[in-house]
C-alpha cells in the first residue's frame, strides 16, 4: 500500500512541475580582441547535455542552453567552433570540453511575499591539442541570486538561472583567451576618420 502511495505522490509531483524554458542566445559579454587562428572543436559531455535542475515544483533543462553558451564562448576565443560528439584525431588545431561539475537550485518562498532564487552551477573546461591529449583542465563557475515580488516564481528562476549561465559564458571566454598558445587573430581597427583635404 505504501508503494503504491508514493508511486502516486511521485505521480502528482511530476504533473504539478513547471518546466522554466531557459535562452539558447546567452553568449559573453565581451568577444575577445585576440581569437586563436586555430579553428577548435567543441565537445559537450552527455552528463552535461542530459541534466535537468530541479526544486520544489520548478524545473529547467540545463543541457543545451548551457552548451550553447559554451560554444559561443570558445566562438569567442578561436578562429572558428564547431560542435561536435566524437572528434577526429587531427581535425581539429584544439578541442575544448566541456563536463557539468555541479549544479544546484533553490527556491524559497520569504515572509514579506518575494521568492529568492539562487542558482549556482560549475563547468570543468578541458583543452585538448590535435592529437585529443589533454592539455589543461579547469573549473569556472556562475551563481545567480534573485529576489522579486513582482514576477512569478517561473521567472524568477530563469532570472536566476540565465544569470549564472551568463556568469559561465563570461568565465570560459576569459579563461581560453588567458590559455591561448600560437599565433592570433587581431580585431580589425575601427575604420578611421579621413582626414580633410587640405586647403
Amino acid at each position: 500500500m505504501r508503494r503504491v502511495a508514493s508511486i502516486l505522490a511521485a505521480g502528482c509531483c511530476a504533473a504539478c512541475m513547471t518546466t522554466v524554458e531557459l535562452r539558447s542566445t546567452i553568449a559573453p559579454a565581451a568577444p575577445g580582441s585576440q581569437k586563436s587562428s586555430e579553428a577548435a572543436g567543441v565537445v559537450c559531455s552527455p552528463g552535461l547535455l542530459a541534466h535537468v535542475e530541479h526544486a520544489q515544483f520548478y524545473a529547467f533543462e540545463l543541457g543545451e542552453p548551457l552548451c550553447s553558451a559554451l560554444t559561443k564562448s570558445v566562438e569567442s576565443s578561436y578562429r572558428s567552433a564547431q560542435r561536435v560528439e566524437q572528434p577526429v584525431e587531427g581535425q581539429f588545431g584544439r578541442v575544448i570540453e566541456f563536463y557539468l561539475a555541479s549544479s544546484a537550485l533553490s527556491v524559497r518562498h520569504l515572509r514579506d511575499g518575494s521568492t529568492r532564487v539562487v542558482y549556482s552551477v560549475g563547468v570543468a573546461v578541458e583543452s585538448r591539442g590535435r592529437d585529443l591529449r589533454p592539455k589543461t583542465r579547469k573549473l569556472v563557475t556562475g551563481v545567480g541570486d534573485v529576489t522579486r515580488s513582482d514576477s512569478s516564481t517561473a521567472e524568477v528562476v530563469r532570472e536566476a538561472a540565465e544569470a549564472a549561465l551568463q556568469e559561465v559564458a563570461d568565465g570560459a571566454s576569459r579563461l581560453l583567451l588567458a590559455g591561448l598558445e600560437g599565433p592570433r587573430l587581431h580585431a580589425p581597427a575601427a575604420d578611421a576618420v579621413p582626414a580633410s583635404p587640405e586647403r
